[in-house]
């Protein structure tokens, strides 16, 4: 009997040591660090018509739309793309990449001559290069980043469309990836990885650097100069100190982000970085003024006007009602009090593009992140009236607070009627 006892304990003992075994290789396998990469299994999408009658794509997430063929997510442990570019709800990966524990804290789509690349930065410094089209690995390096974390809250936008430690510079030849980092900046071929060159700033400092004209402005940490350096080679091209040495010098007017800016403003007063490094004074902006090309647009009492980025007097007008929420080198968008929205040229304000933000006559909502994907598509992420910081289910309109808004020219409308039952776009 006492032996029997002792051999069932015994039993008891050994089945609890395995179950604790497997706990322990389950734990280790759901909680050690990993990645994984899901790659396409259908051939890379076509630019599709999306023939139903919503007015918008209704989406969670804030998309980067590549070739007008994909469009690319970010959240917290992982970045996606999926197609076609107006399906109404997120779909079926085209390809997926996930870390874990890493957090993914940049975005940045750059077209290069071996296809698009999305290059994702991490919280672990990782910079990993995604093949868009092929949904695989291009290339991979590693730059310190500091205590950094996901901050894109619900939709990502903030990852996606205003990275903090990526930038791009456009030049002749291609694009050069720009990374910044506490105590230095990092330049990478975007195609290749191959590291460019590397430039150290004060120990500790992450300067808001920004581009444009190819070159890389680095504002000093603590004062009101900034360096300006080829983004080629990273050699120093000049630097300036603005008028008012009290106040720092910011870029404006920037075709993404910071990425590729015209203009830097001190206090009110601007001047226009040419690729010379050299800075001449242009006249102040308006008020709410964004870029279209090498046009400034700005509201206006009646409407919406245009000017060069050096000249004053106006090159057309808009008169209409309506609010300018955003502008790129192919359109000029004005938002309406029904939600429709207005595409006019940057060239002559003419009407060329129509859209339709709204599924219901009278939403309450406001305009957070705008992008203008220059392939058909606005993106509106929508927001309530509350303050930034409240909490995502109330400070975003509803779960899916990004519309993703299709457009078209005012002499091919759509035959369906559903596409602007909300609005009133003529």
């Amino acid at each position: 009997m006492r032996g029997s006892r002792l051999a069932r304990v015994s039993a008891t003992v050994v089945a609890i040591l395995i179950v604790l075994a497997g706990v322990a290789v389950v734990g280790y396998r759901v909680f050690a660090p990993h990645e994984s990469l899901t790659r396409p299994t259908v051939p890379y999408p076509d630019v599709v018509l999306i023939t139903d009658e919503r007015p918008y794509s209704e989406l969670r997430a804030a998309p980067l739309v590549v070739e007008g063929r994909l469009r690319v997510y970010a959240e917290k442990w992982r970045v996606w793309s999926d197609a076609p570019v107006g399906e109404r709800y997120e779909s079926t990966p085209y390809w997926a990449f996930r870390r874990w524990p890493a957090q993914v804290v940049g975005v940045v789509a750059a077209s290069t001559a071996a296809g698009p690349m999305v290059v994702t930065q991490w919280s672990d410094g990782e910079i990993i290069a995604l093949d868009a089209r092929r949904g695989a690995i291009a290339w991979r390096a590693v730059v310190p980043i500091g205590e950094r974390n996901y901050d894109g809250r619900r939709t990502g936008a903030s990852v996606v469309y205003e990275p903090r430690s990526l930038l791009t510079a456009r030049l002749g030849d291609g694009p050069v990836l720009l990374v910044t980092g506490p105590g230095a900046v990092h330049a990478f071929d975007p195609t290749t990885g191959a590291r460019l060159w590397q430039r150290q700033v004060q120990a500790g400092c992450e300067p808001s650097a920004w581009t444009g004209a190819t070159l890389l402005a680095l504002p000093d940490c603590g004062e009101p100069g900034i360096t300006l350096v080829a983004a080629t080679d990273g050699r120093v091209r000049g630097r300036w100190t603005p008028p008012d040495k009290a106040v720092t010098p910011r870029p404006t007017l920037c075709e993404r982000s910071r990425s590729e800016c015209r203009l830097v403003t001190v206090d009110g007063q601007t001047w226009l970085l040419g690729a010379d490094a050299k800075l001449t004074a242009v006249p102040a902006l308006e008020p709410g003024a964004m870029l279209a090309g090498e046009r400034v647009i700005y509201p206006t009492r009646t409407g919406v006007a245009a000017r060069r980025l050096a000249e004053k007097a106006p090159l057309w007008t808009w008169t209409g009602r309506g609010s300018l929420i955003s502008a790129d080198g192919a359109g000029v968008y004005v938002l309406t009090d029904d939600r429709t929205v207005l595409g006019l040229s940057p060239a002559t304000g003419h009407l060329v593009v129509l859209g339709c933000a709204s599924s219901r006559p009278n939403e309450e909502w406001q305009v957070g992140h705008v992008y203008p994907t220059g392939a058909g598509y606005l993106v509106l992420e929508r927001i309530t009236a509350e303050p930034p910081d409240a909490e995502d289910q109330q400070y975003f309109y509803g779960p899916r607070p990004v519309a993703l808004v299709e457009l078209y020219t005012p002499t091919k409308l759509p035959v369906w009627p559903g596409k602007f039952a909300a609005c009133r776009p003529l």
